[in-house]
């Protein structure tokens, strides 16, 4: 466990500008016929960071989505326009085998290294009131089991001070991983903006990590990172 905590120490500001520059782009506040569509593509209607649903032609087909359940706004998931993602989804379609290949869809979309699932949330005026940026469950055992330290990143980049944070205990049924578990939330306002980020790690009820027959199960345990950018009007 210390390794995992050793290796996001490393992802430092910088590292988090190289791998979320098409992120940054992106502005809450700003109506959505005022974002941009160069270098973004995959548009749909997002799930609270699962599968994205219907597809819809860009920001401003946001009604065309249900309205997210905690917070009444519409949200359009996206992808970045990634050339190396193009590049492995053409040899998975001239040679076949996608998961030989590692071609899997939605992994050129990425923050501080972390494979993630984006959306925007539109309030009925079409106004951009928060980014969103979710761990993907579907990413390989490796990137799942580092997905809650996608904070490390994130309150790096915007200073470790200022942050208030809240740790909740596990349900009951609920158990730690080994000896560790994290249920955080924390939030902090940069300007205009209030900082939201959420990590997670722990094994939900019926989950233990063996099968009956005593042999581990890879991945079973729940981590998850979440990192949210609220317009402070709001």
């Amino acid at each position: 466990m210390r390794l995992w905590i050793a290796a996001a120490a490393m992802l430092t500001g910088a590292a988090l500008a190289q791998t979320a520059g098409d992120l940054r782009d992106l502005s809450v506040g700003i109506a959505s016929t005022q974002l941009p569509t160069e270098g973004y593509f995959a548009f749909a209607c997002g799930s609270d960071g699962g599968t994205p649903l219907e597809p819809v032609d860009d920001w401003t087909d946001f009604r065309r989505c249900a309205r997210d359940r905690a917070t009444g706004l519409y949200e359009v998931y996206y992808e970045y326009d990634d050339e190396s993602e193009y590049t492995q989804r053409m040899l998975a379609d001239v040679l076949g085998d996608g998961e030989r290949l590692g071609a899997r869809p939605f992994y050129g979309t990425r923050v501080a290294g972390h494979p993630v699932v984006l959306s925007v949330l539109f309030d009925e005026a079409g106004v951009a009131q928060a980014i969103r940026a979710v761990t993907d469950q579907r990413a390989d055992v490796s990137s799942r089991r580092n997905a809650y330290l996608l904070r490390v990143a994130i309150m790096n980049s915007y200073g470790p001070d200022g942050w208030a944070c809240t740790d909740t205990p596990l349900a009951q049924g609920e158990t730690a991983v080994g000896q560790f578990f994290v249920n955080s939330r924390c939030e902090k306002s940069v300007g205009p903006r209030r900082m939201v980020v959420e990590a997670h790690l722990y094994r939900k009820a019926g989950q233990t990590g063996f099968d009956r027959a005593g042999d581990e199960v890879e991945g079973d345990f729940v981590s998850v990172g979440r990192w949210e950018i609220w317009n402070s009007a709001r």
